[in-house]
C-alpha cells in the first residue's frame, strides 16, 4: 500500500511541476506605436483620433514581476525604445520612452517618463520630434501565470 502511495505522490509532482512554472505571476504589456505628422493635434480625444490611423508597431511582451522590459524598435536613422518594470506584487508599473533620430548625421534624443502607473492603466507617451510627432499607446496588465498573459494577446 505504502508503494503505490509514494508512487501516485511521484505521479501526480511529475504531472504537475510542468504546470508550476507557467503559475509565475507576470506583466503583460502592449504597446501600440505611432508616428504622425506635425499636422494632427493630440489631445482629449486621443482614442478617436488614433482609431483612424494605423499604427507602425505593436510589440507585444511578458515580464517577470519587478523585472525590465525592454522594447527596441528602429534602424540605422531612428529609434524608440519602451522600457517598463513592475513593482514587486505587479500593483503598478513604471514606463520610459526614449526616441532617438540621426539629423543632419547627428544623434538626437528625447527621453520621457511616467512612474506608478496602476496595473490595468493606459498611457500616452506623446513626443514632437523633428518633424512629426511620436505617440505610444501603453497598457500593463498584472496576470497570474504566464499562460493568462499570453491568452491576453489574442
Amino acid at each position: 500500500m505504502k508503494t503505490y502511495f509514494y508512487h501516485t505522490v511521484v505521479f501526480i509532482s511529475l504531472v504537475l511541476l510542468p504546470h508550476t512554472s507557467f503559475a509565475e505571476p507576470v506583466l503583460a504589456i502592449k504597446a501600440t506605436i505611432y508616428k504622425l505628422p506635425n499636422k494632427i493635434t493630440i489631445d482629449s480625444q486621443i482614442d478617436e483620433t488614433l482609431k483612424k490611423l494605423q499604427p507602425t508597431h505593436q510589440p507585444q511582451l511578458l515580464a517577470s514581476l519587478n523585472k525590465s522590459a525592454l522594447i527596441k524598435i528602429g534602424d540605422e536613422a531612428e529609434l524608440t525604445a519602451l522600457e517598463v518594470k513592475s513593482n514587486e506584487d505587479g500593483s503598478y508599473f513604471n514606463a520610459s520612452m526614449k526616441l532617438k533620430e540621426k539629423v543632419d548625421g547627428q544623434w538626437e534624443s528625447i527621453t520621457s517618463f511616467m512612474p506608478h502607473i496602476p496595473d490595468g492603466q493606459t498611457v500616452y507617451f506623446s513626443r514632437t520630434f523633428t518633424d512629426s510627432v511620436w505617440v505610444i499607446k501603453l497598457t500593463g496588465k498584472r496576470y497570474e501565470s504566464i499562460t493568462l498573459g499570453q491568452a491576453s494577446f489574442k
